[in-house]
């Protein structure tokens, strides 16, 4: 358990954009495509643990000391497994540190420069940190003109923290004219537990004086910002890598679009040997009939040397009837017993106050009494640590990182708008949802409706939210109105109450048959479907919350969702008083409360925090039969979640209040 623990509290993140994979798995191959290669090694011709004929290491290794040649699961880590690598070298300190046995060479066997202009080393390189400490291993490239006995480094290789594979390249004009070359990767991990460093794809060689290649275009097929409404406008855009030996200054992009005419932008300014530029092309105008149209892109630049990593791959852009509303789903991994969950309860609150019904927000909690079995155990299979947050069942992330993940995916393309009005009783929930799609859908698309409860709480130990934040120094953790690093460690239940708390999603986690769609949706259709499903007893009815998820079952991803606040207004409402609001909501110095008696009664009404603590009072007051409007202050409020409950002489209600700053 303690790994985890230092794992999430570190927020060790293994991401990157699959545009960056395409660039990186491009890189190794076009060095190659018109260089003059002279050495060159992948290492797939190897048996683990012998390196290539040549080849050798400043020590004696065994399975975790010093360089060995193999794949993931030879090498220990399956971490080095990226980017579609299967054999390469590596180092792994699984059970030994290297700082206090001194830093590890692998060398390459003997190659001539005598005769060579210019040359460079390409490669790629994997740095893996473990568990244990920072980012403080580091790597040099060096080389030998005397068989080995002294080395000169010709580059300093700080750790990539992405942990991904990525390519490097070095100029190795300095060893131009030796005729008897070594190079030499020298590995230290400076201290440190589960610290590993991979290279492949070593390549020493002359580029071309030209060689500009197209890495990536945006937007790419099925991307949100691929569609758009007939006769908008989207914009171009894509990055480019120099292969050759001298700067680019100026280079034309073009395209064709739906079988139309070239389109060419001129594009200006630097682009280094061996490192990327991005570009901005000319709009392309959407056709006003729905479909998808096709697009190719390609650079151009005098005297290109390779011509066949100049083009893209053929993408399409797509017209639809509307842009429909986006609400993203966040459908976090919880649990009382996770004492960095806390981290959670803060951001998924951070987004309710910002953000409100614009984003669908669930906690899914493990091993505590709000569990619900089918759901934790689907959370389970997409998440590898506690707390962590799928979004749109497409990608996960840290509750550290979700207001930046809403930043760049709240306008996402969401397929179809989704409406849902719902009845709620003490015993069942009948939610009537429709769903119109933007564009011609053909699949098996389904829905499935989440129940959410606020303000959960219980009693006993297994309640108790575990807070390892409390008395940090460092990791400082404060939100909704309260600060985790002045909070005991362990946060007895009487003193928390949980939001977001998933009760039940009907009919399975993944939809199912009853809730399926049609197999083919027009444009501007609007199809129905009645989800139902079951209400405990013991959940707070006035603070439960549904959530239509629309999803593509072939892909398992949520394509959008609608979410609504049962109008009950009520704990135990007697017939005096009924439809309790408030407005606005978020408020910031001020809200009003609305309320019908149907019979003249006295009111008071008091204002909560989610801990039950009451900030404030109004005095009772007798009010006439019908429509009430009463003003509460909420500038002396900070921002987060409150409850303002309205008491009567026979019942009362209660409404969650949000206030934003």
């Amino acid at each position: 358990m303690f790994l985890f623990k230092f794992f999430y509290k570190n927020k060790l993140k293994m991401k990157k954009t699959f545009a960056f994979l395409a660039l990186a798995a491009s890189l190794a191959v076009s060095t190659r495509g018109t260089s003059q290669v002279i050495y060159s090694e992948d290492f797939e011709g190897v048996t683990f643990p012998a390196l290539p004929s040549g080849w050798s290491q400043n020590v004696t290794p065994n399975d975790s000391v010093g360089w060995n040649s193999g794949d993931n699961t030879t090498l220990g880590s399956t971490s080095f497994n990226m980017n579609s690598h299967t054999k390469f070298a590596g180092v792994n300190d699984d059970s030994h540190q290297f700082a206090s046995n001194g830093d590890i060479l692998l060398k390459s066997g003997t190659f001539s420069l005598a005769t060579a202009t210019a040359p460079y080393l390409s490669f790629d390189c994997c740095f893996l940190k473990g568990t244990y400490g920072g980012f403080t291993e580091a790597g040099t490239v060096e080389v030998s003109y005397d068989g080995g006995s002294t080395w000169a480094v010709v580059s300093t290789l700080a750790a990539n923290t992405s942990l991904w594979w990525e390519p490097r390249y070095i100029d190795l004009s300095a060893a131009a004219g030796h005729s008897s070359v070594m190079l030499g990767f020298r590995y230290k991990d400076n201290t440190g537990w589960l610290y590993g460093f991979a290279v492949d794809n070593i390549s020493v060689f002359v580029p071309p004086a030209a060689d500009l290649g197209l890495t990536s275009i945006a937007p790419m097929s099925g991307t949100p910002q691929s569609y758009g409404v007939g006769g908008s406008n989207i914009t171009m855009s894509g990055s480019v890598f120099n292969y050759g030996a001298t700067p680019v200054t100026s280079y034309n992009v073009n395209y064709v679009f739906n079988g139309g005419s070239v389109v060419t932008s001129t594009i200006t300014g630097s682009v280094a040997p061996f490192s990327a530029g991005t570009f901005t092309a000319t709009p392309v105008t959407l056709p006003t009939a729905n479909g998808s149209y096709p697009i190719r892109m390609w650079v151009s630049l005098s005297g290109d040397a390779n011509a066949t990593n100049d083009t893209s791959a053929r993408d399409t852009l797509t017209t639809v009837s509307f842009m429909p509303t986006k609400k993203l789903v966040m459908e976090e991994g919880t649990g009382t017993w996770c004492g960095w969950c806390v981290r959670g309860i803060v951001y998924m609150d951070s987004l309710r106050t910002l953000y409100g019904s614009n984003v669908s927000l669930v906690a899914v909690h493990n091993g505590d009494p709000m569990t619900v079995t089918a759901y934790d155990a689907w959370m389970g299979t997409k998440i590898t640590g506690y707390p962590s947050v799928v979004v749109d069942r497409t990608f996960v992330g840290d509750p550290s990182d979700l207001l930046t993940i809403y930043n760049a995916h709240h306008s996402d393309f969401g397929f179809a708008d989704i409406t849902a009005t719902a009845t709620l009783t003490s015993t069942s929930v009948s939610v009537a949802a429709s769903v119109k799609p933007a564009l011609n859908m053909t699949g098996d698309y389904r829905l499935a409706l989440v129940l959410t409860e606020d303000g959960v709480h219980g009693t006993g130990t297994t309640w108790d939210q575990h807070n390892y934040y409390s008395g940090s120094t460092t990791n400082f953790l404060s939100g909704g109105g309260v600060n985790y690093n002045t909070q005991p460690g362990t946060i007895l239940a009487a003193n928390i109450r949980y939001e977001h708390v998933a009760r039940s999603i009907t009919p399975g986690v993944s939809g199912s048959s009853a809730s399926a769609l049609p197999a083919s949706m027009t444009a501007g259709t609007t199809y129905p479907v009645t989800l139902t499903g079951s209400v405990a007893a013991g959940w707070n009815l006035n603070y439960m919350h549904g959530i239509v998820l629309l999803i593509d079952n072939a892909t398992g991803k949520v394509l959008n969702s609608q979410n609504m606040k049962f109008s009950l207004g009520v704990e135990n409402v007697a017939s005096t008083l009924e439809g309790v609001n408030i407005f606005p909501n978020p408020a910031t110095s001020s809200a009003f409360v609305q309320f019908n008696l149907l019979n003249a009664s006295k009111v008071g009404i008091e204002v909560s925090d989610v801990m039950g603590r009451v900030l404030s009072t109004m005095p009772t007051t007798e009010y006439t039969a019908g429509n009430q409007q009463v003003e509460i202050a909420t500038g002396n409020l900070a921002a987060g979640l409150y409850n303002v409950k309205v008491v009567t002489e026979t019942g009362t209600a209660t409404v969650r209040l949000t206030v934003i700053k």
